[in-house]
């Protein structure tokens, strides 16, 4: 996990206190230090200091110049440069600014960040790391392997991104229709269509500059009335409020127990936008959250709603399983569960019958439930968020009694001579972690032996984890082929233990394909979507006859 021990080094030289009083002890702790530089220094100015060297290193320099005075190879976006700072990093020096107390204290007596200063940015990051150093001395031989889930789920996201077609598609394909849109309408007083179009408006506009103002006048998409101020009620908080309301997350979530710096639940993420009083200028220190709060975050909108709600969300991602692996591999035939009676009871095959050549060769069990804070961070996530593991415990067990029912003649099925057993999810839910999934398969063995005593140990086929992004990612570089054989070699070749799917495919396919486009347009779900689409082709094609670059 490159980035947990790692330095940026500044070349710019460090200024000396000015005044004896602004040095710490020597000995003093580094979460002391770093807390006490984020309470001296006014929130708005670290808000723009992460904002300016987030566009600095994401291709946007142009709009942070003059705002952080900082050498030339600060403006990079190489993961292996000296002056990267990693994202996930940055977010937790916000998050741990809104959960900080501010001191009360006169300016002299203060010690603050320079914010204009790229040393001083690079010395704040590097106590962070300081910081995360010191709490990775509290591992143990019985935790370490713990904390590397944690450590994935809290820099995979970043690395993977939420702006692109797929996630933006995915999600809005199963909570965006039906009866999940009508239960977010109901509820938040505007379409799931207009939110994301405003939420899309504010992530390019926040993009171009570190402080905003409302947007007014006409915008690129047609909106309802009143539908920009509502998604801004949802998306932003006040300064002050964020602060309140960051803390009382921290305490909620950690439940009277210190939570590792590296781990503080990121506020950002429920409000990407912080206003600051009293001109309402707003900033977004990372703009794409204003697109994973309009895709992924949607979840959270409708985690209340009725079962019914909730269970058409599933069967869409049961949908969009079944048309993805049609979409990139149609040598496959992807069939929907089917229903039969087991003891006078109804039951039903798994989710995902994957056909091919008159043999099933896979059989997906989907959940489409989110990760919960402690699923993701939690020192035992297995335990401590029980009821959400015990969730892919039993899908290894149903598809384990498919198995079986197959064996004894209670369903008719025919299987090829491999068959793969996936449990497929919405997000990575063991990703990096041999001990939990060695878990789930020991909680799936107590559920076989109370519910299913005739299963046999062939029955019990190795259960792949695998997350609908890897899938979509490994079957956009393979084919049929290759995907069987990333899936035999993920179940049976112990090498592979608490591997990716991507990274399996990688290493026991060597053959490098073309990587196939990703097969849907969001365009089809979103109509303002497509026509933004068209008005910048046919804006870029004036262009060009503009400047006599067609016939």
């Amino acid at each position: 996990m490159r980035g947990w021990a790692s330095r940026i080094r500044a070349t710019l030289p460090k200024a000396k206190p000015k005044n004896p009083m602004h040095a710490y002890h020597p000995k003093a702790k580094p979460i002391e230090v770093l807390l006490r530089r984020l309470s001296h220094t006014d929130d708005r100015r670290i808000l723009l200091m992460v904002w300016a060297m987030h566009a600095l290193q994401s291709n946007r320099v142009a709009q942070a110049k003059g705002l952080i005075r900082h050498p030339i190879e600060a403006e990079t976006t190489d993961m292996e440069s000296k002056f990267m700072a990693y994202k996930w990093e940055m977010e937790s020096i916000i998050t741990l600014t809104l959960n900080m107390r501010k001191d009360v204290m006169p300016d002299v007596m203060k010690r603050t960040i320079n914010t204009a200063v790229f040393g001083d940015f690079a010395d704040t990051m590097n106590l962070l790391k300081a910081v995360e150093q010191e709490d990775s001395k509290k591992l143990t031989s019985d935790t370490i392997m713990r904390e590397f889930h944690r450590i994935a789920h809290r820099q995979f996201p970043w690395q993977t991104g939420w702006e692109n077609v797929a996630n933006i598609y995915r999600h809005v394909f199963i909570y965006g229709q039906g009866q999940c849109a009508d239960y977010f309408e109901e509820t938040c007083g505007l379409t799931i269509q207009d939110f994301i179009a405003c939420c899309f408006c504010l992530y390019v506009q926040t993009q171009q500059a570190a402080w905003n103002v409302p947007l007014t006048g006409k915008l690129p998409v047609e909106l309802a009335e009143g539908a920009m101020e509502k998604t801004m009620g949802m998306v932003s908080a006040e300064l002050w409020t964020a602060r309140r309301e960051s803390f009382e997350l921290y305490k909620k979530l950690a439940a009277g127990n210190a939570i590792p710096a590296a781990y503080h639940p990121s506020y950002l993420r429920v409000r990407p936008i912080i206003r600051a009083a009293p001109r309402d200028h707003y900033i977004a220190p990372f703009p794409e959250f204003l697109l994973l709060r309009s895709t992924v975050g949607l979840y959270f909108d409708l985690i209340a709603a009725p079962t019914g709600v909730m269970n058409e969300a599933r069967s869409r991602f049961e949908e969009y399983a079944r048309n993805t692996i049609r979409a990139y591999l149609p040598e496959f035939d992807p069939q929907p569960a089917l229903p039969y009676i087991y003891k006078n009871n109804p039951a039903e095959t798994p989710d995902v019958l994957m056909h091919r050549n008159g043999g099933i060769v896979a059989v997906f069990e989907c959940k489409a439930t989110k990760l919960s804070f402690q699923a993701q961070y939690a020192n035992d996530p297995a335990a401590d968020a029980k009821s959400q593991y015990d969730q892919i415990a039993n899908a290894v067990f149903q598809l384990w009694r498919f198995f079986s029912h197959v064996r004894r003649g209670i369903i008719q099925h025919p299987l090829a001579e491999e068959v793969a057993a996936v449990v497929l999810t919405m997000e990575p839910w063991t990703q990096t972690s041999a001990e939990l999934r060695t878990a789930m398969i020991a909680e799936a063995e107590k559920i076989a032996a109370q519910k299913e005593p005739e299963m046999t140990a062939a029955d019990k086929r190795t259960p792949l984890f695998v997350s609908i992004h890897e899938l979509e990612n490994v079957m956009s570089r393979s084919t049929g082929d290759d995907l069987l054989e990333t899936f035999r070699a993920a179940a049976h070749d112990n090498q592979f233990n608490g591997w990716s799917i991507r990274e399996v495919r990688t290493a026991a396919v060597p053959e490098v394909r073309q990587v196939k486009k990703y097969p849907f347009e969001p365009g089809d779900l979103l109509p303002w979507w497509k026509d933004m689409y068209d008005k910048g082709v046919a804006k870029r094609a004036a262009k060009a006859v503009a400047a006599g670059e067609t016939d």
